[in-house]
């Protein structure tokens, strides 16, 4: 998935700059989602469900922290809005590169440096995802996101091939013609007021991750309040709101003090589309012969007929009857779900440092006009591979602007994880 994020932030990258020249960051972005974080490491969230003993609980508040309250912990500490919550997060690893918070009676250790987190990423054996995964399960199922182990190492190995570079090669045609949506819709509020560019760029990867995931066009960029944009943006929010909030995570309690009917509702419509693709595909599928399949694979123009990710899980489904429909279904709404708000938030972040930094965002005009031959011109995947100070600049925003700067994992044995202290968070599974 990394090459597929990388060419449609490339792409769209370069047609903004080159369409839209932006000298100020505040002429075209404001109320933008950063998410900054330090810039020796990552922000690691490592969770244990145990029965506490009072002598556990003394241990863990040895770690330095927030003071919390009884029962609730941390809970209302967090109980935020989303721009606050992450930079009270922050806040907590002033406390020091370890640092503890409680969400109800669940301890959470924060990571913020790379020396802190080093052994904890390099290790084989601390794979679990953390409990805040399992809210996700509704919604993607045990999915290449919410897994680990030997479902996680199957999944990756299956979808791998979907993203190689030479398939990618055959959506530029999507990429630019939604680039395109974009920046007609942007030069019509480049009127030198201030305006939030993150939702444009969300309706916009929604369209490319739609038709590139499920060869299906939803128009997101031209009907923003439709059915499915609306529930993916809601879920979204539902997931938040839970994951922050410990008297949610009682399925029961969930469902009497949640968003209720609404939530089934937003989640029906999201499933509803990916399995009536599903349908559609199929039958599109078996509609032709093997002599048909041959004949158009490249139509009148020569032109390879393109491949979605979901073309080939079912390619993948017809040699492995195991894997089906639901499994299918659950893939692809994870590649909706985690590509298309983490490379929204990926532009996001590297416009406004391009607006912070003008001889830098100069330095990238002048390479984009030296590869295109003008402002109009649809970018090639060679027209990519040449974009070598912007790759640079890319990927120093991603560094320093991270679009997950949190990820959670669930220890099941003693972590040493700084300065010799012993992370004494052993999960016994006869107390579960």
């Amino acid at each position: 998935m990394g090459e597929s994020v990388e060419i449609s932030i490339k792409l769209l990258v370069s047609e903004l700059l080159i369409r839209i020249r932006t000298v100020d960051v505040s002429l075209e972005i404001i109320g933008f989602n950063v998410t900054p974080h330090r810039d020796e490491g990552y922000l690691i969230s490592c969770s244990s469900q145990v029965k506490w003993s009072s002598y556990m609980v003394w241990l863990v508040n040895q770690i330095p922290g927030p003071k919390g309250l009884p029962i609730l912990g941390n809970a209302l500490y967090l109980n935020v809005d989303p721009p606050e919550l992450f930079q009270r997060i922050l806040m907590a690893t002033e406390y020091g590169e370890v640092a503890k918070m409680w969400m109800a009676h669940n301890p959470y250790c924060l990571l913020s440096s790379a020396k802190a987190v080093e052994v904890l990423l390099s290790s084989q054996k601390h794979l679990d995802k953390g409990r805040d995964y399992d809210f996700i399960h509704p919604w993607l199922g045990l999915s290449l996101l919410t897994s680990t182990g030997s479902h996680w190492h199957t999944r990756r190995k299956l979808l791998t091939p979907a993203f190689h570079f030479k398939i990618l090669e055959e959506f530029m045609s999507v990429f630019n013609k939604q680039s395109n949506k974009l920046i007609q819709k942007l030069e019509k509020k480049a009127d030198g007021n201030t305006f939030d560019i993150y939702d444009d760029l969300t309706l916009c990867v929604l369209d490319v991750i739609c038709e590139t995931a499920m060869g299906r066009s939803i128009n997101a960029q031209e009907d923003s309040e439709s059915e499915y944009v609306e529930a993916v943006r809601k879920m979204s929010g539902y997931l938040q709101q839970r994951i922050y909030r410990p008297w949610l995570h009682n399925d029961f309690l969930y469902k009497l003090l949640g968003p209720g009917k609404n939530y089934d509702t937003n989640l029906k419509i999201i499933h509803n589309l990916s399995n009536s693709t599903i349908n559609e595909k199929k039958q599109n599928k078996s509609r032709r012969n093997k002599s048909l399949i041959q004949e158009d694979e490249e139509n009148a123009m020569g032109i390879k007929r393109r491949r979605a990710l979901l073309d080939l899980l079912l390619e993948h489904k017809e040699e492995n009857p195991d894997f089906n429909d639901e499994e299918i279904r659950k893939e692809v709404d994870t590649f909706m779900f985690a590509g298309h708000d983490t490379t929204a938030s990926a532009i996001n972040s590297i416009l406004y440092i391009l607006g912070l930094h003008p001889d830098i965002q100069a330095r990238i005009h002048e390479e984009l006009d030296g590869i295109l031959d003008s402002a109009d011109s649809p970018i090639t995947a060679e027209d990519i591979h040449q974009m070598k100070y912007t790759e640079i600049c890319i990927k120093e925003a991603l560094r320093m602007f991270p679009p997950v700067p949190i990820i959670s994992r669930k220890l099941k044995e003693d972590l040493v994880i700084a300065y010799g202290r012993s992370a004494n968070f052993k999960e016994h599974s006869s107390n579960n």
